[in-house]
């Protein structure tokens, strides 16, 4: 917490114009009103989800067949020139910091592992479907991602640091965690603009006032999104649970996630949509088993990295 005053303070000083109003969009037709009966019933209405890609498609069959081989994902991985690219510059990346270089998809999921490679291809494709599809958006594109790969990557640090096993797991769950808000604001200007105004005017959090107005909040409607894309149980997980932890204490995916959230906020990786800064779960941060002293020392790192994996993963 201290770290994220001292973040905001010097950005007051050095950016004053982040912390003025945004001038709201012309032209937004006003949000219908009308609550949806649950998440999926919000997702019949004119929400248009993106179709997921071939290359998505065959890496799920492939990860999901206990036969399939390193040489069967590493096919699939090859069939797609920017998911080669992305995968081996995060391969030679200070993420994992092999000792040789890594040049090919054979490669990079032989020194990855199966189950490793797997959930990168699988994160990487996912998150590139999320671009901005309207001229008129309340959702900062850039932001959404740099805040998701953030979150990313401080979920697999704190894996790494406590020894969770899997760090790439994490890595996806965090890179994914926000899919449901996207749809959200994506889906009406109006309905985000809505949202928006009634978390300030009562001074709460952007989730408490999608509760209120839509019964759900977004990270309930990721976690059906992506179930819906029979994408592995820890991401479902993940993304439903990452501001409820408490409700799925025996996972410890929700619980990282909702801390490298928060995380994420405190450093100045925010989506630009909240000033609410919210909390932590002790329950999460007592499971996880690591110090806020660890932590601190473990940021210089972290910010590094974030920025290297934006500028591989960087949606322009």
């Amino acid at each position: 917490m201290k770290e994220s005053f001292k973040r905001v303070y010097k950005k007051m000083i050095l950016e004053p114009d982040e912390f003025q109003p945004r001038p709201r969009p012309a032209g937004v037709e006003p949000w219908h009103g009308q609550k949806p009966d649950g998440p999926r019933d919000f997702l019949k209405s004119k929400v248009v989800l993106p179709s997921l890609p071939q290359v998505l498609l065959e890496i799920q069959k492939v990860i999901n067949d206990p036969d399939s081989s390193a040489d069967d994902l590493a096919k699939v991985i090859s069939k797609d020139p920017k998911l080669v690219a992305a995968i081996l510059r995060l391969a030679n990346s200070a993420m994992f910091s092999f000792r040789t270089e890594v040049d090919t998809p054979s490669r990079a999921v032989a020194l990855l592992g199966f189950k490793q490679a797997g959930s990168l291809a699988l994160g990487t494709v996912s998150l590139s479907l999320f671009k901005r599809s309207k001229s008129v958006s309340v959702l900062h594109v850039e932001r959404f991602w740099k805040h998701s790969i953030a979150c990313g990557v401080i979920a697999q640090e704190i894996a790494r640091v406590a020894g969770l096993g899997d760090p790439e797991r994490f890595f996806v769950g965090g890179m994914l965690h926000d899919i449901g808000l996207y749809v959200i604001f994506e889906s009406s200007a109006g309905l985000a603009l809505e949202l928006l105004d009634m978390a300030k005017n009562k001074g709460d959090s952007l989730y408490s006032a999608e509760q209120e107005l839509l019964g759900f909040d977004h990270a309930i409607l990721g976690g059906v999104i992506i179930k819906d894309w029979n994408f592995p149980k820890q991401l479902v997980i993940a993304t439903a649970g990452h501001h409820n932890p408490e409700k799925a204490i025996k996972d410890p995916d929700a619980g990282v996630v909702h801390i490298a959230d928060f995380m994420a906020r405190a450093l100045g990786y925010d989506l630009g949509v909240s000033s609410v800064l919210g909390f932590i779960s002790p329950e999460a941060w007592e499971q996880i088993g690591i110090t806020g002293e660890q932590f601190i020392e473990m940021l210089p790192e972290i910010q590094d990295l974030i920025e290297e994996i934006f500028k591989i993963l960087n949606p322009q």
